[in-house]
């Protein structure tokens, strides 16, 4: 990097005589689009991706459009413009190790950008750029260079020379239009996928007048591309070869040419703002000043100087860190990034407390400068709020236990409740001094520890991490939770989709699942007309055959696998796959459905059902064990007839819409709480939550449970909407599951909206039409790990609706025994007895439980009676 020219200034006669406002200068960007070019401004997504699993966080302006660029949807409009918020701290483009080093890169920064569906291309776009840049933001056209893609032989592609004509036409001095290869005028969405070449303008900050056009990107700190324009124009096709196990992409893609031509631009908010401000930095632009200003007078160091290459004590690198993290971290946590789900985001809250301990000398540094962050960015991205990482909670907890001074992760929310349970393990580990892969996973699982900090402890504890064994742990558990299946059955699964992909057996069409209606109070769900496309028996695929001509319409029998297994398939799971089925799979924590497949005179009992790479697999057996109507009416492309067990059905969808409810609930109590897991049963839900704040008392659940029944007894619709990806950003506050990923299109969105409780949940779940339908709500069980873990069980329906009638039962039973105590009868002598019975009644409820909440009021009711009962007799032994 070539830190010395940063020293130099601006010639003030190549600026603007009067400083514009970072706020001003982003409102003329989406003004000049919006207002004189006639685009349509989009809001910013999210920094945290819900739909794109090859990327971490949104890095680039274009991220929230890459559903348009494949064809899954339709543009919004034909023209937008938007300024978006941008991570950088991970693959391809990771600035982490270069910010405080130099004057422009950032872990957050904004893009402004605007985008051509169709309406225009490169002619227009390279004017809008710079007539912006020279005519509105008035930049001296002598500092500025434009690059163009200068092609590529190996991918037969052919310099962009329309491109150089039309920066020529323009008035682009020649020896300032630059050509440049792949690595900097081409753009890529991926391995494939549409592409395109790009064209470039870079800025001279020096204002020199001698050209500098050699040293365009070379790394130069002080001679910067300021915004890239790329028009995508191709497609990048790989040629894939089938092996065994995974699919190898070919490096050497075709590119063709789109039918529809985009462009897609970006600027740097914070490079556009230290030119027009004329600053030798980002970092001096009234966007960071204020976080400096903030940082000076909360910790009465030296002012911030914006030294680099002597900055001795690395007090100004320490202000640009905490300056560029604040922000970084406060986007994040309030666009739905959780620390536990992200080993980057840790490392920078875990690097930001470091410096402010170290240079500053101050601990809560962060929540200080979030404030300015708010204030600073409130306006243009509002569902910005304040966060705050607790200080006081870590020193309380080294009071305890000092020795864990040396743990990097003290935003751990388990930690505590964590190094306690290991403790408690240590005399099981004394012998072996060996962490074990269950105690790691217990520590990860359940106290939510990163596998950094379990070595951290074992190594505080003199303990060998058996890290392998926590890795098996894991993959077990993924595996598991992924298809519902154990672990020794994957291989059989691996085979299977190997065959069906290679036979080109097309998905099944679930979306009959949601094909159901209430007629009065009875749900109506109709039979699927479908047709078998596979069997799985033992492992093995019956399907029709690749080199079997369509036109002669030949059905494969199973007459062979039937005599090779015969005598083993009474015992066997059958696995059936359908072209369209009406049973919901193992999906969104939601159990599959039961049923029945009618085919010809067979009947065939569904127990489960997995939908794994679109494949929908019908497990159970037919009801029929004569082998031989099997062998002469059983055959691949047979039409059947699907039905769902209805009553199983219908409990489902009500703990569904309950779990919806319940989340909205207790996001309304703990604002900042993410759900961990969730699974939804017949007759109750189960549930894992995450909270950054005390743990729910019992006054806390008692208002959960009556916010959901108030819901409950308005009877509200229950109402659906379904989204592409740039819709669903388009929303308010609809809740996402952090690391989820949601498809591009067809996002079913659950809508329940009363009074002061809204529920709006993007959801693939089936769910009730009203909530009259749930009956009632109540708690089964409640328990935390400290804050961090909160474990819930609860019920609708019938059975809650009898655990409430047994919970009343109990509450009269005890103030029967209360009522018997105020006549002053002589009954202390019995009490003892009546009380441990009703108690043991309280915990030893087997068929019908009692709601959580009354058994807690009854319990200490009863511990309550026994004091009054004990204060009575020693009154009476006086």
């Amino acid at each position: 990097m070539n830190y010395i020219l940063l020293t130099r200034m601006y010639s003030s006669s190549t600026l603007p005589t009067v400083q514009k406002s970072a706020k001003l200068i982003r409102n003329e960007f989406l003004d000049y689009f919006k207002n004189d070019l006639g685009h349509t401004f989009i809001r910013s997504s999210p920094v945290l991706s819900f739909n794109d699993h090859t990327i971490a966080f949104i890095n680039a302006g274009m991220n929230q459009f890459k559903g348009i660029f494949l064809n899954y949807y339709d543009p919004p409009a034909m023209k937008v413009t938007n300024s978006q918020k941008c991570i950088r701290i991970s693959g391809k483009h990771n600035d982490l190790s270069i910010v405080g080093n130099d004057s422009y890169h950032h872990t957050f920064f904004e893009m402004l950008g605007n985008w051509s569906f169709g309406s225009y291309f490169k002619k227009e776009a390279c004017h809008y750029a710079w007539n912006l840049l020279t005519k509105h933001y008035g930049i001296n056209e002598e500092f500025l260079y434009v690059t163009y893609f200068g092609g590529d032989e190996k991918l037969e592609l052919m310099p962009d020379l329309e491109c150089k004509d039309i920066w020529l036409s323009i008035g682009v001095k020649k020896d300032k239009v630059l050509p440049f290869g792949l690595e900097n005028n081409f753009w890529e969405m991926g391995n494939s996928g549409p592409c395109g070449p790009c064209t470039e303008i870079h800025i001279d900050h020096t204002k020199q007048l001698k050209n500098r056009w050699i040293q365009v990107n070379k790394g130069f700190t002080d001679l910067t591309e300021l915004w890239n324009i790329v028009f995508i124009q191709y497609e990048r096709i790989l040629i894939f070869l089938l092996s065994l196990e995974f699919y190898i992409s070919l490096p050497n893609g075709t590119m063709v040419s789109l039918p529809k031509h985009y462009v897609d631009t970006g600027m740097g908010f914070e490079r556009l703002v230290a030119v027009l401000q004329g600053t030798q930095s980002n970092y001096d632009t009234d966007i960071f000043q204020p976080f400096f200003e903030a940082i000076q007078k909360y910790t009465k160091v030296p002012k911030y100087e914006g030294k680099f290459c002597d900055d001795k004590d690395g007090l100004d690198n320490g202000y640009r860190i905490l300056a560029d993290h604040s922000r970084m971290i406060t986007i994040a946590l309030t666009d739905g990034m959780v620390p536990e789900q992200s080993n980057k985001l840790r490392k920078i809250i875990r690097r930001s407390i470091d410096v402010g301990q170290n240079v500053f000398k101050k601990q809560r540094i962060l929540n200080e400068l979030s404030y300015i962050v708010v204030e600073s960015l409130g306006d243009v991205y509002p569902e910005l709020q304040y966060n705050h990482t607790s200080g006081k909670q870590w020193r309380q907890i080294i009071e305890i236990y000092p020795q864990l001074k040396l743990i990097t992760d003290k935003l751990a929310p388990g930690l505590k409740d964590g190094y306690k349970y290991l403790q408690n393990s240590l005399n099981d580990l004394k012998v072996t001094k060996v962490l074990s892969g269950s105690i790691a996973f217990k520590l990860y699982d359940t106290y939510g520890l990163s596998i950094e900090t379990i070595h951290e402890l074992a190594k505080i504890e003199s303990l060998y991490f058996d890290e392998i064994a926590l890795q098996k742990e894991l993959k077990n558990l993924q595996n598991r939770s992924r298809i519902g299946l154990e672990t020794n059955d994957l291989t059989v699964i691996k085979k299977s989709l190997q065959t069906l992909e290679k036979n080109n057996v097309p998905k099944t069409d679930d979306s009959f699942k949601y094909k159901y209606v209430l007629n009065g109070n009875n749900y109506e769900f109709p039979k699927t007309k479908s047709k078998i496309l596979a069997l799985i028996i033992n492992g093995n695929i019956v399907s029709q055959k690749t080199n079997e001509s369509a036109n002669k319409n030949i059905s494969s029998t199973v007459n062979d696998i039937i005599r090779k297994y015969g005598a083993e398939l009474g015992k066997s799971e059958i696995g059936i796959i359908l072209d369209k089925t009406s049973c919901y799979s193992l999906e969104d924590g939601q159990t599959s459905d039961k049923g029945f497949i009618s085919i010809k005179s067979l009947n065939f009992n569904v127990t489960n059902v997995k939908k794994i790479n679109g494949y929908v697999i019908h497990y159970g057996n037919f009801l029929q064990t004569d082998l031989n109507k099997w062998m002469e009416q059983l055959k691949i492309g047979d039409n059947c007839l699907v039905s769902i067990e209805p009553e199983f059905r219908i409990q489902i969808m009500q703990h569904h819409t309950a779990m919806h409810l319940l989340h909205a609930a207790i996001q309304q109590i703990f604002q900042a709480v993410y759900l961990r897991t969730s699974t939804i049963l017949p007759h109750i839900l189960k549930c894992q939550f995450n909270s950054f704040g005390d743990k729910l008392s019992l006054k806390q659940l008692k208002e959960i449970e009556e916010l959901i029944n108030n819901v409950i007894r308005a009877d509200v619709p229950v109402t659906t909407k379904i989204l592409n990806a740039l819709e669903l950003l388009a929303e308010k506050s609809v809740t996402l599951i952090p690391g989820e990923i949601y498809p591009y299109k067809d996002i079913r969105i659950k809508e329940i909206n009363f009074q002061n409780l809204k529920s709006t949940e993007a959801c693939c779940g089936t769910h009730v039409l009203k909530t009259g339908e749930l009956g009632y709500f109540c708690f089964l069980n409640y328990s935390s790990k400290g804050a961090a873990n909160i474990n819930i069980t609860a019920t609708v329906g019938s059975l809650a609706i009898s655990a409430k009638l047994a919970g009343k039962n109990i509450q009269d039973k005890i103030l029967d025994l209360e009522n018997k105590l105020k006549t002053g009868d002589d009954i202390h002598k019995i009490f003892k007895t009546i009380s441990k019975t009703i108690e043991s009644e309280i915990k030893n409820t087997t068929e019908i439980p009692i709601p959580y909440l009354i058994k807690e009021e009854c319990l200490m009711k009863l511990k309550d009676l026994n004091e009054i009962v004990q204060m009575q007799i020693k009154e009476m032994q006086k």
